[in-house]
């Protein structure tokens, strides 16, 4: 699978429209480099591409954690 497939299959859970992160269907044509910065889901690329790229998981985790204080 490539890395939007797999961003898209995370995306199909509920818990996005729900939470009103995603329209309902909205995960279909969403793209891995889309312009929205929706926080929960640029987190999700970045533990996707760490395990693509076969990265270790502390630093794909510090990655992650590094990138959400740099948020907030």
């Amino acid at each position: 699978m490539t890395r939007e497939q797999l961003l898209r299959t995370y995306l199909e859970d509920e818990i996005f429209t729900e939470n009103g992160y995603l329209e309902p269907g909205e995960f279909d044509s969403f793209e891995w480099n889309d312009k929205r910065r929706i926080l929960i889901i640029e987190v999700l690329k970045i533990l996707i591409k760490g395990e693509i790229d076969k990265e270790g998981k502390a630093t794909t985790v510090r990655k992650a954690n590094q990138f959400i204080s740099n948020q907030l």
